[in-house]
Parts: structure tokens; sequence; C-alpha cells
């Protein structure tokens, strides 16, 4: 199937009733070495990862909704990390990386670095300890 801006609009008026299946309809396996509940950007990439890096053949992804909807699919998917919690930073930035290398293998333009403006406030010792205890 082609994709254009003309194909969508016409989709869009007419109820979108013209689409056909971008992916196979797979019959569900006997077995399972992996079974991964939730198809959103952490599922996904929890398979790809295993796949790639750990040769898993059979992998299944679980989801209730559509393959790529939750945060991933609901809007603009900004990265950033949580600077109040130790062990973030190490995470976000490798996490990066693998982001922008996974871009280069797959051959498609995912990702956009972009400048952030944000206020910033320097919590109060009342506000950072009403965290520390809102955390398990």
């Amino acid at each position: 199937m082609r994709y254009s801006a003309l194909r969508v609009i016409k989709e869009a008026l007419t109820g979108h009733k013209g689409w056909t299946a971008a992916w196979r309809d797979m019959a569900p396996q006997a077995q399972y070495d992996y079974i991964i509940i939730g198809g959103g950007g952490h599922g996904l990439a929890t398979a790809y990862y295993l796949a790639r890096n750990h040769g898993a053949k059979k992998v299944a992804v679980l989801e209730k909704g559509w393959i790529g909807g939750g945060n991933v699919g609901r809007n603009t998917t900004i990265i950033r990390s949580n600077y109040l919690l130790d062990g973030n930073e190490p995470f976000y930035e490798h996490s990066l990386k693998l982001w922008e290398g996974l871009e280069q293998e797959l051959n498609t333009t995912q990702w956009s670095a972009s400048a952030v403006s944000s206020i910033s406030f320097i919590p109060t010792p009342s506000a950072m300890l009403s965290r520390a205890v809102a955390m398990p």
C-alpha cells in the first residue's frame, strides 16, 4: 500500500474504510520463549533487543489496545531524565544511545533533537522529603 497526504485525506473523509492491514496476521504458537506484556515503547524495545542481542526467535508481545500505543502513541514522546533519583541519569544516557543507534539500524528517521526551555525551581527540604516519602 502506498501512503500519501492525499490518501490520508481521502481515508479521513470516507471513514478510513479503504486501508488494508500493514502487517501479517500471525496465528499464535503453541509456546514462546518470551512473552512481553504491553506493546508500547518499552515492550516493543524489549522484544527487539531480545531478538537482536540474544537471538530470541519465539517472542510474543501482548497488547490490549494497539501496538505502539500508550504513552508512545499519544504524545510527542519526549525523552527526558528524572535526575532526582540515583541511577536515572546513566540509564537515560544509555537509552539515548540505543535510540540513536536504532534509527541507523532500521534506516528510519525517528529521532529529532530539539531545544526545550524549562522553568526550574529549587525544591525546599520539605518538598524533597514529601517526594521521598511518596516513593515506594
